[in-house]
């Protein structure tokens, strides 16, 4: 019986040993900076002109627009007719690059 109080106390302290062990997890984190506040906005405004910032869930770079257009939508307009009437714009569900017919 005194083999059985002992295992029950010994087992006791090392649960208790363990669960005192996880008081200090996680460990604290330096928080400290080396920038000021002018510093990150300024570099947040660098990153949104150069289209550096991540953009939705993905985390994909943001796109940028292009500021003049290579081609003029009437340009535009006469490949898209050009292409329909070729048929290369009708294709199958699972068609892939479009074929003829």
């Amino acid at each position: 019986m005194k083999t059985l109080v002992s295992a029950l106390i010994l087992s006791a302290s090392f649960i208790g040993a363990a669960q005192a062990g996880e008081l200090d997890y996680p460990p604290p984190l330096n928080t400290e900076s080396s920038v000021t506040r002018a510093q990150v906005q300024q570099e947040l405004a660098a990153a949104r002109a150069n289209g550096e910032l991540a953009f939705g869930e993905e985390g994909y770079a943001a796109t940028t627009f292009a500021a003049a257009a290579d081609k003029t939508r009437a340009q535009v307009q006469q490949e898209l007719a050009a292409a329909r009437a070729q048929g290369l714009t009708e294709s199958a569900e699972l068609a892939y690059p479009p074929v003829e017919g």
